[in-house]
């Protein structure tokens, strides 16, 4: 585990294994720790490598705006990686597909996992829930009723309580809508039937439209990566024989 000095930021970064690189993108709700169990299987195979994007865990960055998908494109440039593949759980599958509908090039892979997609709506049913949370200790309430309905151990609680928000100032840049039509990526989509539906439609609607993709649902929460690991570094590795070594 190091600092990478990338910009403005410091990003703290685990990595494990040889091989083809894959670059792990966590959630909104917790570190790289989510993936913890993948990577530690992955490793034997894979170049696995996780970092604490800006705001969470152990990076340091300042209050200023900034762009999710630079940062990503900057670290992989900073460790050496011309090309990887990108595992995203929620927050971090969207931003997996921006990556890949901006910088192809740049992309083997994508895993995206109980994830939104740039430019498709969803969320609407949560909007109701999340205004009344007007303390932190309701929010917390409904972080847990919406996303870990499967029941929260200690891990899956600190992970939230450690979880800030961006400090005033720290704006990300807006990505446009992905035009799912023209990302030639092979894409691996799992939707988590516990999520929010407009969350699992979206998923849905990504696989059907991208150009190479396949879905697997899981009888999961948004939890899944922790929740199913030995699943999930199955569909993964099964995933990366067929579509990375093909290519």
């Amino acid at each position: 585990m190091i600092y990478v000095d990338v910009g403005n930021a410091r990003f703290w970064v685990e990595e494990a294994g040889d091989g083809t690189p894959v670059l792990f993108l966590h959630f909104g709700l917790g570190d790289h720790r989510v993936f913890e169990p993948e990577i530690r299987a992955l490793a034997d195979e894979f170049r696995c490598v996780a970092y604490d994007r800006r705001f969470f865990g152990r990076t340091e960055a300042p209050a200023e705006p900034y762009s999710d998908v630079a940062d990503v494109v900057a670290l992989l440039d900073a460790l050496g990686i011309e090309r990887a593949a990108l595992v995203g759980l929620s927050g971090g599958g969207k931003l997996a597909l921006d990556v890949a509908f901006a910088h192809p090039e740049r992309v083997l892979a994508v895993a995206h996992i109980a994830a939104p997609v740039t430019g498709i709506r969803w969320a609407d049913e949560l909007e109701a829930l999340y205004a009344e949370a007007d303390t932190p200790e309701k929010e917390l309430a409904v972080d847990l009723q919406v996303w870990a309905p499967l029941g929260a151990d200690a891990f899956f609680r600190q992970m939230l309580s450690e979880t800030r928000a961006a400090p005033e100032g720290a704006v990300a840049a807006a990505n446009p809508p992905v035009a799912l039509e023209d990302v030639h990526v092979p894409t691996l989509v799992l939707t988590a039937n516990h999520d929010p539906q407009s969350l699992q439609n979206a998923g849905r609607e990504a696989a059907r439209r991208l150009p190479d993709a396949r879905l697997v649902e899981v009888d999961c929460d948004h939890y899944l990566t922790l929740r199913e690991p030995e699943l999930v570094t199955k569909l993964l590795r099964d995933f990366f024989a067929e579509t990375i070594a093909a290519r």
